[in-house]
């Protein structure tokens, strides 16, 4: 007789533990099929930063209904703290402009390019056109560790824009670089979106972040590219959605969020560093949250 679906769960929770001999040796860091690549400081070595790249393609078959336009964005933990954040989803229905803002490329930690995203939704469970990533290196070697990948969700545009993008993450000196490689003459706006638990200072490309009310309080300098300007958002909603952080689907709350503009002249090359530490002096900043 075959199993019903409730004596093959209980098989499963009752069989034979997973053998610890086919464990790997060490933690994976890069996942090939879901193009997710992560960038960790030795264990051990405490609070971890932990860093993942996406690289992957846009969504699962054809229409990719639960993606989000945010191709060649990046995440980073200090500590298990959230510092630079995926903003989250917060809703499917009943709200379309929540909807599209949290699937949308500004609503990422990645590049928007003329005013649009990478990939063109049709409705809020419909892409008509998808960003397709290709990755091009991923290194690991001693204190360094480094990941690189491109997409062509803006080849369409007139004249065609590229977007290149890789990450390094220095162990010795605690710091992650992010280089942004930029062609096209276009009108560009860079988002990184700070998770709930951290503050910043804002003055000029620099940003003071702390996250002392964390489990593993600390402090980190964010400088940003000089060729764009800086601004802070949070809980805004007008004249445009910036600054918000979904922990779950119905549930939303104000975060900080960093944003450049500026305009891009047949080529650029954006580079941001976030150095972290247990004391960073924080300076006297011309915005505060």
């Amino acid at each position: 007789m075959l199993p019903d679906a409730r004596s093959a769960a209980v098989s499963a929770l009752t069989g034979p533990a997973w053998p610890v001999d086919d464990r790997p040796e060490q933690r994976p860091a890069h996942f090939a099929d879901a193009g997710l690549t992560l960038l960790r400081t030795a264990s051990g070595d405490e609070p971890e930063i932990w860093c993942r790249c996406d690289g992957g393609p846009h969504g699962y078959l054809s229409i990719a209904a639960h993606a989000h336009a945010d191709a060649l964005s990046v995440e980073v933990r200090c500590g298990g703290v959230d510092i630079l954040a995926d903003p989250g989803t917060y809703c499917y229905h009943g709200e379309p402009e929540w909807r599209s803002y949290f699937r949308s490329t500004l609503g990422h930690n990645t590049v928007e390019i003329a005013g649009q995203s990478q990939s063109a939704e049709g409705g809020p469970f419909l892409w008509l056109q998808q960003a397709q990533t290709r990755q091009l290196g991923v290194a690991d070697a001693g204190e360094t560790a480094r990941w690189s990948a491109e997409h062509d969700g803006y080849a369409s545009l007139t004249p065609p824009a590229r977007h290149c993008r890789s990450v390094e993450l220095d162990r010795s000196a605690r710091s992650v670089t992010i280089l942004d490689e930029i062609t096209g003459s276009h009108d560009v706006r860079v988002a990184f979106h700070l998770g709930p638990a951290v503050t910043a200072e804002l003055s000029g490309h620099t940003a003071e972040l702390a996250w002392p009310d964390a489990a593993g309080p600390g402090r980190a300098r964010f400088t940003l590219p000089r060729e764009l300007r800086w601004s802070l958002h949070r809980g805004e909603t007008d004249p445009v959605i910036a600054g918000w952080y979904s922990a779950g689907l119905g549930q939303r709350e104000p975060a900080i969020t960093l944003i450049g503009t500026g305009r891009v002249d047949m080529s650029a090359s954006l580079r941001s560093c976030l150095e972290f530490a247990q004391a960073v002096p924080l300076s006297t900043g011309d915005e505060r949250h």
